[in-house]
């Protein structure tokens, strides 16, 4: 366990240490019960002719949920401007911020939550906070991490994927600039699948002439990060009714749109073009991870 070991945080960007606070425990337990590890079976029915249930897979019941308390580190009670700024800080958001928890477990684990609950509480003679976090997912992520290459005509290089998805399935961002329009093919040779696509010239330019597109496989979409994430339509980068991408893994065409992914294990990958592209990773790590 990860944050039962944490006597600090760090929730949308700002740290618990600024307003002079620890974590607690009161009567020295902690509820884990939400730890994103309930999960429901989706079956058939059963018949007479029918005497076990076809199953269809598992959906989690609920994501990761934090509940613990907070107390001045000086242990001196809470003033009203204090209780104030700290109750901003949580609530300012009203979507999934990162939270962090400073401990020394190993990977190093965040997610993303909402501080749903805030309750004062006084117990012998202390004040606090008692917090519950609601996150996203059932699943910590890995810090994000960054493979950069510079591509001049054709490069290779191998990626691991450490997702711990049931599939081993991951799919990442892609940070793709260039000066020209000019075709650039990012082929998964362990896949055996590649996507052909040119930066368009309505992307916006930076100061040294580079267009950027950043590639959101996971959430299908394609953006202009030099003006102000503006989505870009699929036809401009040339994903149309006669598109086809070249898979050199099995010397043939592909004629449907394949959003790149990173299978299990060690994926070999090949780009084709001239420009600079960077993976972005934040790996999945087990549910119920805390």
């Amino acid at each position: 366990m990860s944050f039962l070991d944490a006597d600090s945080f760090i929730f949308d960007s700002q740290s618990s240490d600024s307003y002079n606070l620890m974590i607690c425990w009161i009567d020295e337990s902690a509820n884990i019960s939400a730890s994103g590890l309930r999960r429901t079976i989706e079956s058939g029915s059963i018949s007479h002719v029918r005497l076990k249930t076809n199953n269809y897979g598992v959906n989690f019941d609920g994501n990761i949920e934090f509940s613990f308390y907070v107390v001045k580190r000086d242990e001196t009670p809470f003033t009203r401007l204090e209780s104030m700024a700290v109750n901003r800080w949580l609530t300012g958001s009203t979507v999934p911020r990162p939270l962090y928890f400073n401990d020394s477990a190993v990977p190093s684990l965040h997610y993303y939550a909402v501080c749903t609950e805030i309750e004062d509480k006084v117990f012998l003679e202390h004040h606090a906070k008692k917090l519950v976090f609601q996150t996203n997912s059932p699943f910590g992520f890995t810090d994000p991490t960054e493979k950069r290459f510079a591509v001049t005509g054709e490069e290779r290089f191998a990626i691991d994927n450490l997702a711990d998805t049931v599939n081993g399935v991951f799919y990442p961002q892609i940070l793709l600039s260039a000066q020209n329009t000019d075709s650039i093919v990012i082929e998964n040779r362990s896949d055996q699948k590649s996507v052909t696509l040119s930066i368009p010239a309505t992307v916006s330019a930076d100061s040294l002439g580079k267009r950027t597109l950043l590639i959101d496989c996971a959430q299908m979409k394609l953006l202009d990060v030099n003006c102000g994430s503006r989505l870009i339509p699929f036809h401009e980068v040339g994903w149309t009714t006669q598109y086809s991408s070249y898979v050199s893994s099995t010397d043939s065409h592909m004629e449907s749109l394949y959003w790149f992914r990173l299978i299990r294990g060690t994926n070999n990958i090949q780009i084709t073009g001239n420009c600079e592209v960077t993976f972005i990773f934040e790996f999945p790590r087990k549910a119920g991870c805390l």
